[in-house]
């Protein structure tokens, strides 16, 4: 322990992230095997356009070949492109655009760094090792049909992973990571409740639908899971800032040789706080929901042929409406479950004080 000390903190971070995606690495779940491919990509590089619908493409390998463009985006004179090949035909793909992930992950980095300082790098390395979590476990588990409530073990260790990754090993974290898991646990039973008495297919999504007829995944577990990742980010927003309004208010008044304050008095002072957030917190998820369902909102607005009730009992629109007001019901109940577990874990023999009247 007194050589992790002694180490700097940002090189802690760095070798716990190195450590964890070891674990994860260990542990992973390998998916079923994918179907036979016939075709491959390359990358090249766009020349020019030869006919209307057809370009010429130089490849990596020095090779100039012509390419059917499908492509919408039409790329420029030199600029790099991915190409699909089948049967001895190129199809241009579009631009090659990952590159620029590489450039906004080090802009990512730097202003993570500049405002948080090392807790940035922490919690930019944890949402990696996140999506590693996921990548690895959580979604080789769903292509092996496991089902929703099979999950939730799986989930629980993403959980995990993120919380103490970021906040560290105590109390705090403790608190905020018991009140998630329980949370996410009763929001996966509503949800399967839900699927249930609306019969949904989860079809709507053109992706699910993929999924399903390609390898099998159910689409309504697919909806339960999705519903579920978008809301623990507001979730573990929340648990996490009412756990610490209670350690900050027990320390300050610790710091003020006052009494000890008692748990209920930690709880009410700490749900003032909560309140104001998690009111915040209702518009921020409003907003996301709105945002990734903009196209379908918009031909909704536009439709006026359309009864709205039809409109929002057709599934597409119903699933996210759903969603959105289960990912509140869930945030809402992370409030006062975080504040209540951290009260009792931070302070289990603090004496009642005048405070808690």
């Amino acid at each position: 322990m007194n050589f992790w000390k002694r180490l700097p903190s940002g090189l802690t971070a760095l070798l716990g992230a190195v450590l964890a995606a070891g674990v994860l690495w260990v542990f992973r779940v390998e998916p079923p095997p994918p179907p036979l491919s016939l075709s491959q990509y390359v990358s090249g590089v766009y020349q020019r356009q030869t006919q209307p619908g057809e370009a010429q493409i130089r490849l990596n390998t020095g090779q100039t070949v012509t390419a059917v463009t499908y492509a919408e985006a039409q790329p420029t004179p030199g600029q790099a492109v991915v190409l699909n090949q089948i049967d001895g035909q190129y199809i241009l793909e579009g631009p090659r655009r990952f590159p620029l992930l590489g450039a906004l992950l080090g802009l990512t980095l730097l202003v993570a760094l500049a405002v948080t300082g090392v807790q940035g790098l922490r919690a930019v390395l944890g949402s990696a090792l996140t999506l590693a979590a996921l990548w690895l476990i959580l979604l080789p588990l769903l292509l092996g049909g496991a089902p929703v409530l099979g999950l939730l073990p799986a989930l629980g260790g993403v959980l995990a992973l993120s919380v103490y990754f970021v906040h560290g090993w105590n109390r705090k974290s403790h608190a905020a990571l018991l009140a998630l898991l329980l949370c996410v646990t009763l929001g996966a039973g509503l949800l399967n409740l839900l699927v249930g008495a609306a019969s949904l297919t989860g079809l709507s999504d053109a992706g699910a639908t993929v999924a399903q007829a390609s390898y099998g995944v159910s689409a309504t577990g697919l909806y339960v899971v999705g519903v579920l990742l978008t809301s623990l980010g507001a979730m573990n927003d929340v648990a996490i800032t009412q756990t610490s309004a209670v350690e900050t208010l027990a320390q300050t008044r610790a710091a003020q040789a006052g009494p000890p304050l008692s748990r209920r008095a930690l709880f009410r002072q700490a749900m003032r706080v909560g309140r104001d957030h998690a009111a915040g917190m209702v518009n921020v998820l409003m907003l996301l929901y709105a945002g990734g369902s903009l196209p379908l909102l918009l031909l909704m607005r536009a439709s006026s042929g359309t009864p709205l009730w039809v409109q929002v009992n057709s599934e597409g629109l119903f699933t996210e409406l759903a969603a959105l007001l289960l990912a509140l019901v869930s945030m809402l109940l992370v409030v006062p479950v975080s504040t209540a577990l951290a009260a009792i874990q931070h302070f289990p023999s603090t004496p009642r004080s005048p405070d808690s009247t």
